[in-house]
């Protein structure tokens, strides 16, 4: 982490200006503690990548142990308050239906009935017929 904020910093600075904190470098240290300087620079720099990652890694560990799941949730709870209330408003209705509804054996199919015979409906000698329409008058005469 260290070393992403450090390179962001060091891309803002252009070619001229690199240049310039060189050579006031190289006024203030002397050609002979110069080098010794970035030496040390550059360890620093190694060091504190080495100790976040570390560090990284420990804070990793702790979150995945199944012992702070409460914690895990709580922190998903507050980076995304809608979704979490939205599951769990799912995970509580259907354990409601799971409650609500007891299970049941299944049972056996009934037995299929058969629709009656044609010779049994009753037939009506003489059809019906409807009187022709009256066309609408839409004049209003």
């Amino acid at each position: 982490m260290a070393g992403r904020s450090l390179i962001g910093f060091i891309q803002n600075f252009g070619g001229g200006e690199i240049l310039v904190i060189l050579l006031a470098a190289l006024v203030i240290l002397g050609p002979d503690r110069l080098p010794e300087v970035g030496r040390s620079i550059g360890r620093a720099i190694h060091k504190a990548r080495t100790m976040t990652s570390g560090v990284e890694s420990q804070v990793r560990d702790v979150i995945d142990d199944p012992a702070m799941q409460s914690i895990r949730e709580l922190g998903e709870f507050a980076a995304r308050p809608r979704q979490k209330l939205a599951q769990y408003a799912l995970e509580a209705e259907a354990e409601a239906r799971a409650q609500a509804a007891p299970v049941e054996p299944p049972a056996a199919e009934p037995p299929a009935v058969e629709p009656p015979a044609a010779e049994a409906l009753p037939v009506d000698p003489a059809p019906v017929t409807s009187a022709p329409e009256k066309p609408l008058d839409i004049r209003g005469d």
